[in-house]
């Protein structure tokens, strides 16, 4: 459900493929979509989902790491990162010029 998608920060799914109509969206909507996690129980009556021995409840956050395709319990921290060595090469191409 794109209405649904758009409210979210990001899909994580079951079942599909990276491209499946869900994942094709989600990506077209600049969301993180992880897909294919088949290890995860979910039992919609009681709002639950059960991912490698932990539960995590309906409203529960978690982070999902699409480059590396984890899942992390809560919200994670997050450093970024400063390309040092790209800048300065940068800087000397601009002064030649």
């Amino acid at each position: 459900d794109i209405s649904a998608l758009d409210l979210a920060d990001g899909l994580l799914t079951q079942h599909g493929a990276r491209t499946s109509h869900a994942a094709v969206v989600a990506r077209q909507l600049g969301k993180v979509c992880l897909v294919g996690c088949e290890a995860m129980q979910i039992d919609e009556t009681r709002g639950r989902m059960d991912l490698a021995g932990t539960s995590f409840q309906e409203g529960d956050l978690i982070t999902l790491d699409g480059n590396a395709g984890l899942i992390y319990s809560g919200v994670a921290r997050v450093r970024k990162l400063v390309p040092e060595a790209l800048l300065a090469r940068l800087k000397l191409l601009g002064e030649a010029v």
